[in-house]
């Protein structure tokens, strides 16, 4: 059974060996809109599923709802009173425990299925600030 895990894991590797991966970073109201926007113009594919635009923001937020979730589930995970607007110290330690290991298998599924059409993939969630070292697991993960 180990054997097909194995194999499995090495297969799903090579379809996104060659892809790539772009984050942009920035805490909200930063102009990480602007910059996802034009990326997306230069061609960086940011998927389907985006949260819509609001009042605060009518051109859009570009950033993937389900790539959202994940954060969000991610910073409840974690507790103490974390979130994604506070400078309180998110220790890479708790961010890779393994409590959070079913989040980590749906990033890489949910990216792995972004990538199926793109070489290029696009995100941002300015929550993504905080918890980089969950994401840059992923990425190491599926070799972006």
């Amino acid at each position: 059974m180990r054997k097909n895990v194995m194999v499995r894991t090495l297969q799903s590797r090579r379809k996104t060996e060659g892809k790539s991966i772009i984050v942009v970073l920035g805490m909200h109201r930063s102009g990480t809109s602007a910059i996802t926007r034009g990326l997306m113009v230069l061609g960086v594919e940011l998927g389907n599923h985006l949260i819509p635009p609001a009042p605060n923001n009518e051109t859009g937020f570009f950033e993937d709802v389900e790539v959202n979730a994940i954060n969000v589930e991610l910073y409840e995970s974690l507790g103490h009173g974390q979130n994604w607007h506070t400078l309180a110290f998110v220790p890479r330690d708790e961010l890779l425990h393994k409590k959070n290991a079913l989040l980590r298998l749906r990033a890489i599924e949910l990216l792995r299925s972004r990538l199926q059409t793109t070489d290029c993939f696009g995100l941002k969630d300015p929550r993504i600030c905080r918890i980089l070292p969950f994401w840059q697991n992923v990425f190491e993960y599926l070799q972006l």
